[in-house]
């Protein structure tokens, strides 16, 4: 797997947009975002990085993976609800496989509809 600062080159590459261009639309200094994609920086800060998936056109998720962070939306959600933590450590200390997550997942999409 690639780290954060590959991942985010190949993204902004692959959507031809510069170096100072993309950095312009986030905020931040060219000369920043040259040291994060060059991995001379950590992660940026949790809003940067959403401000990123979404020039970036990708899941601020996958980024958050590679950042080792977690948006601070989800630490919020997880300890408002102890019953979400709760769910959490049963799938993780039952082992559930990929497959039986994505069957939770669409178990949980036809509830909601």
């Amino acid at each position: 797997m690639k780290n954060f600062g590959d991942t985010i080159r190949e993204l902004r590459v692959a959507q031809d947009l510069g170096l100072r261009e993309t950095a312009g639309k986030i905020g931040i200094s060219p000369a920043y975002l040259s040291r994060i994609e060059r991995s001379k920086e950590r992660p940026p800060k949790p809003d940067v990085i959403k401000t990123l998936a979404k020039e970036l056109a990708t899941d601020p998720d996958v980024l958050f993976r590679l950042s080792s962070s977690t948006d601070p939306e989800v630490s919020d959600f997880l300890n408002d609800q102890p019953e979400v933590m709760e769910l959490l450590r049963f799938i993780k200390d039952s082992e559930f496989t990929t497959k039986q997550i994505k069957q939770l997942f669409e178990a949980a999409k036809s509830i909601r509809a």
